[in-house]
């Protein structure tokens, strides 16, 4: 159960429950692997990487929309690495 600072009509200290939408999806042998891996080595689930990764892509959209780019960079603002979106 998920819960959002949405509370209205709920008393305080009272969580309201928020109704998901269920998703089936095929993944490649190669991509589940890599979700398990990726949570076993992060301790999140599968569901949570997926919302983390629908994120990070919408933010790369909107950056792309607006002329921006996204770069990965060291501590010290060096680039390491640009993150392109496929065409």
């Amino acid at each position: 159960m998920l819960t959002v600072g949405n509370t209205e009509g709920a008393s305080a200290g009272t969580a309201v429950p928020v109704v998901g939408k269920r998703v089936n999806f095929v993944l490649s042998e190669r991509a589940y692997k890599e979700l398990v891996s990726l949570s076993k080595g992060t301790m999140r689930s599968m569901t949570e990487l997926v919302r983390l990764g629908l994120g990070l892509v919408k933010i790369a959209i909107e950056a792309e929309r607006h002329g921006h780019r996204l770069i990965v960079t060291t501590t010290e603002g060096d680039p390491v690495k640009e993150i392109v979106l496929p065409g």
